[in-house]
């Protein structure tokens, strides 16, 4: 079975998002379609941010998936779990993705406290016996 570093990797390296930003950056330009490129490099054909793995679109809901099922038993929050895959990847969008796909999960949103407004208004009834 192929770890899920080594896939991020195989796909990293056959994306064309990947390879169109090995070309701008080797054309000294700074961005590519809202990507911030400094602090950008490419190893083994593989395309690097801030000393992190950049993940391609089609790998990022496979990672999250990953990354927040080592961690299901307790349901973390979403920094926790942006904290833990900051560490080793990035892309672009990253804080929304999770926080979307985290907000989704429905095991997290049923433990989390009501913040509804509207029961605020409810008012207890008075029961006679």
């Amino acid at each position: 079975m192929i770890s899920i570093q080594n896939q991020i990797i195989v796909e990293n390296q056959m994306n064309q998002l990947c390879f169109n930003i090995q070309i701008i950056m080797k054309q000294n330009r700074k961005t590519c379609q809202d990507i911030n490129l400094d602090n950008c490099k490419v190893l083994d054909e593989v395309l690097w941010k801030d000393d992190r793995l950049w993940i391609s679109q089609s790998m990022i809901i496979l990672l999250i998936k990953k990354a927040y099922d080592l961690l299901i038993n307790d349901h973390f929050d979403m920094n926790w779990t942006l904290n833990l895959l900051r560490w080793s990847y990035c892309w672009s969008k990253m804080r929304m993705m999770i926080k979307r796909y985290i907000w989704n999960c429905y095991v997290y949103r049923r433990s989390k406290a009501s913040r509804d407004w509207i029961n605020e208004l409810l008012k207890s009834l008075l029961i006679l016996e």
